[in-house]
């Protein structure tokens, strides 16, 4: 049966250690003669960093939908729910390649089976539940902003890197404009972990497992060459109980750990 416990809030800072590119479209974006525009605020925001301080129009900034599907595709190949749905797929490339759909793995539980058919060929006590997870996008700090700024200029906050295609042939080299969100930048993000079930509490390493995976992996675009190399800083414990919700209770906070490696996953848990 599934009963509202709590929710716990992951608060943390994401440094890029390397050029970052999370697409945008260019419909959307005034740059000329650009390949690959990074996706960017369309409206400011007032008050954002606080009274008076704005998050201006045309910044860089990590969609929640990113860090979801990239730790969930990591996660799904670390478990083996990709060879898994290979063999389903009888070789099928369409299928196998999207993502698990079974409704049952911890993967299915924590980010959710958009398959509805799979759903309602489940038993009442099959069903994985709402999805655990809930990722916020990401913004880059005040100070990260200032940084930009002093090093770029006014209201410029990517680089425009050149790229060059190599024709095998002739040898003819292509350029073609490719912006990106320059190392050292930081941005601040939210992820919200959901709890219904008693056992939820033992998924949590799933989480940050992931988190770990995509240290080691890229995020965004062009991650062969090096770029979208990220590491998760200053992470932000806090469990609020329904409790918490209903106006009965306080919120708890389960302390800071400056990165992944310093945070007891299983102590964290016993304490949900």
């Amino acid at each position: 049966m599934f009963r509202f416990k709590g929710q716990l809030i992951v608060e943390y800072s994401l440094k890029v250690l390397t050029g970052m590119r999370i697409g945008g479209s260019k419909e959307n974006f005034d740059i000329g003669g650009l390949d690959n525009p990074v996706i960017k605020t369309v409206f400011s925001l007032p008050d954002f960093y606080g009274e008076g301080k704005e998050l201006p129009a045309g910044v860089p900034y990590i969609p929640g939908s990113s860090l979801k599907g990239k730790i969930r595709s990591l996660l799904e190949w670390a478990t083996e729910r990709v060879e898994e749905m290979i063999k389903k797929s009888g070789g099928n490339i369409k299928e196998a390649g999207r993502p698990c759909i079974c409704g049952k793995c911890a993967v299915c539980v924590l980010f959710g089976t958009g398959d509805a058919k799979t759903l309602r060929k489940l038993e009442l006590e099959e069903q994985p539940g709402p999805p655990r997870l809930i990722f916020y996008d990401a913004y880059p700090t005040e100070e990260t902003l200032k940084n930009l700024e002093e090093e770029l200029g006014p209201r410029i906050y990517t680089e425009i890197k050149t790229e060059n295609h190599i024709n095998r042939v002739t040898s003819e080299a292509n350029p073609r404009k490719v912006e990106r969100v320059p190392a050292g930048a930081v941005f601040e993000g939210k992820v919200v972990f959901r709890l219904f079930k008693e056992e939820d509490r033992q998924k949590l390493s799933l989480l940050f497992n992931g988190m770990k995976l995509l240290e080691d992996n890229f995020l965004g675009g062009y991650g062969s060459r090096g770029s979208g190399r990220v590491k998760f800083e200053n992470i932000r414990l806090t469990f609020r109980s329904k409790d918490y919700y209903l106006g009965k209770g306080e919120e708890k906070s389960l302390g800071v750990v400056k990165s992944l490696e310093e945070l007891d996953i299983q102590g964290l848990a016993d304490r949900l």
